[in-house]
């Protein structure tokens, strides 16, 4: 007569099983426990139970299959075989986690060239630039890609090199025109606006913009590469000079390249010709936060990417320096990322960082051909590498960015002229699904020499 398993029997298995799922569990998902994702596509805003309850579920169906009756032995096995199937889908969903979703035939019809800006809307669509093509496609969330803005801009000012672009919660999106020193939008409803000319604000010019980004106000801002100048554009398109030169002395101020905002209403500017950010008050007062310097032992060289997390902390990426550094609103600098990278793969140029709704960071290595991964508690792993999908591969990556609904990471590739997305999940995370498959089939075999003694 067969018995149900002891005591002693089902507190060594679950040991067993919280063992196995817990290295599964530490790398799953980008938010580090997000494993629904991987073996479901869910989005990574669904809760799911932690990996080890799933772990212990799997083998609580084993040992319970030794019942002594055989209608529920039967369900139990068949179920077991599901969850193995699953399993496995999930390594073999792992091996495939990088996909080209937007090549260089941009929508079909209208070419996609040299790819330099890249944003992603509220709805998950995600916009790309290209700087010689001189136009801008939206991805939609069913993989539908559109033309949405070309040479013409708005039919009276032409768009000419666009390069970044941002995307507010209405669905609006802003972008700069390099050559054509203009800043434009398009609504959501397709009617395209020029915004800002050469002009600037009537009294210090707008000469090759190129950094855009949004405040808490829906106020937009843009830097002038050449006239040295930030503006903010307010919605009902008043402009207001908020930044040049002059306000910087007697630190230099030149060639801004990174614009953020924080909660407050801070607005931390990137200058790369002085090797150093400066931070402007709603009030107007202006105060550099890093120079040169780094963090007195780390040096801060040609700084563009900027990135501000949850609690007002900035990042600030050094391109030729090729590091990293987090500033704190109380001032405090440390280096967080170096030419080390991982500690295995070399990050090299750092030149765009984004931050997730978890505060996690992510940067690109325009010379190092790859992407990383910062956790909020410092592990540091690389997602992408030259090899992109395997086929494609990932050359002088321009930008990042995640779709906060799904999870997923988007790494523009300007050499490849390809966009890449990375589903969220890094890649140690295909030994999850194996280890899942481990745990199935040692239940499977202890109830069959369970079955034998009997």
């Amino acid at each position: 007569m067969r018995t149900m398993p002891s005591t002693s029997t089902l507190l060594r298995g679950s040991a067993i099983a919280v063992a196995l799922t817990l290295p599964g569990q530490a790398l799953a998902g980008w938010g580090d426990e997000n494993w629904g994702a991987m073996l479901w596509g869910l989005p990574a805003s669904v809760p799911v139970p932690a990996l080890e309850w799933f772990g212990l579920l799997v083998l609580a169906l084993g040992l319970l299959a030794t019942t002594s009756n055989s209608v529920l032995r039967s369900c139990f096995k068949k179920l077991q075989l599901a969850i193995l199937s699953v399993g496995l889908l999930g390594a073999a969903q792992a091996q495939a986690q990088v996909t080209v979703v937007m090549d260089a035939t941009g929508d079909g019809v209208n070419a996609l060239s040299v790819p330099n800006g890249l944003a992603v809307g509220p709805d998950g669509s995600v916009y790309v630039s290209g700087r010689t093509s001189h136009n801008v496609f939206r991805r939609a969330p069913n993989g539908s890609i559109s033309q949405i803005l070309d040479v013409n801009g708005d039919g009276t000012h032409a768009l000419l090199r666009p390069e970044a672009l941002v995307v507010n919660a209405s669905g609006d999106v802003f972008v700069t025109g390099f050559d054509s020193n203009n800043l434009f939008r398009r609504t959501s409803g397709g009617v395209v606006t020029e915004l800002m000319d050469a002009t600037g604000d009537g009294s210090s010019p707008l000469t090759n913009p190129r950094p855009v980004a949004l405040d808490g106000s829906g106020n937009v801002l843009v830097g002038g590469v050449l006239s040295n100048t930030v503006f903010s554009v307010d919605p009902t398109g008043a402009t207001t000079l908020i930044l040049a030169a002059a306000d910087a002395l007697p630190d230099l101020f030149a060639s801004p390249r990174g614009i953020v905002t924080d909660a407050s209403g801070n607005v931390f500017v990137s200058s790369r010709g002085g090797d150093n950010v400066f931070r402007v008050t709603p009030t107007g007062g202006v105060t550099e936060v890093i120079d040169s310097n780094g963090d007195g032992l780390n040096a801060l060289d040609s700084p563009r990417a900027l990135a501000i997390d949850s609690g007002g902390n900035l990042y600030v990426a050094g391109r030729s320096s090729n590091n990293v550094f987090i500033v704190t609103p109380g001032g405090t600098i440390t280096q967080i990322l170096d030419a080390s990278g991982d500690g295995t793969h070399a990050l090299l140029a750092p030149n765009c960082l984004f931050i997730d709704a978890a505060d996690t960071l992510f940067v690109t290595g325009a010379l190092s051909n790859n992407a990383f991964r910062r956790a909020p508690g410092g592990t540091v792993t690389q997602i992408i590498d030259s090899t992109g999908d395997g086929a494609t591969p990932l050359t002088n990556p321009r930008c990042i960015a995640l779709d906060d609904n799904m999870g997923d990471a988007y790494v523009l590739s300007g050499g490849s002229e390809v966009l890449f997305r990375v589903i969220a999940v890094p890649e140690p995370s295909y030994s999850t699904g194996v280890l899942i498959g481990i745990v199935v089939l040692s239940a499977m075999t202890w109830h069959r020499r369970r079955s034998r003694a009997l």
